[in-house]
């Protein structure tokens, strides 16, 4: 009898499985007003396309948007790269990950550079280029920026085609790390 109940069991699991729903999900990018709390209900979460995502919604603050950002950050990019950037997340792939909060980093590295490798991926580093729209990734440029010393991209900050081979910006001597 044992035997027989659990050929049922098993029979009733695999139609179960079988009967998956596959269809396409509606996926839309994320935005920084995603994370508010809208006036109204959004018909783009409840399968309904205004062809507008977040109609109704307020915009968001730039409050709002930093603490967007570093949510992201925390969420996606920690991992690797620290919660604070400096490079000593628990799943870094490599030990020399970039440390954001340095100086000479921030210095080296235009938001040209940063959007790049968000959006195309670098060395190890996955492309979010699909997962993330523009906003997105000027949030998240932004962000890191302000993981630097200054709080910000430093004064001029790097040329938009960042810095040549060997880290400084041309005509500048290379700025070495603390303890090098």
């Amino acid at each position: 009898m044992r035997f027989v109940w659990t050929l049922v069991f098993a029979a009733t699991m695999l139609s179960g499985a079988a009967c998956g729903d596959d269809r396409p999900r509606n996926v839309r990018e994320w935005t920084a007003e995603d994370h508010l709390q809208p006036t109204q209900p959004d018909p783009a979460r409840q399968g309904q396309s205004t062809g507008t995502p977040n109609e109704g919604a307020p915009e968001a603050t730039p409050d709002q948007i930093r603490e967007a950002a570093a949510g992201l950050f925390r969420a996606t990019c920690g991992g690797c790269h620290g919660a604070g950037g400096a490079g000593d997340g628990a799943e870094a792939p490599v030990p020399n990950m970039p440390d954001f909060t340095s100086g000479a980093w921030q210095a080296a590295a235009s938001d040209a550079d940063i959007a790049r490798a968000i959006r195309m991926g670098q060395g190890l580093m996955p492309a979010y280029g699909s997962q993330l729209n523009e906003r997105g990734i000027a949030a998240l440029v932004a962000h890191i920026r302000r993981l630097g010393p200054e709080g910000g991209a430093p004064e001029g900050g790097a040329p938009e085609g960042g810095a040549p081979e060997g880290g400084a910006p041309e005509g500048e001597a290379p700025v070495e790390a603390e303890g090098e």
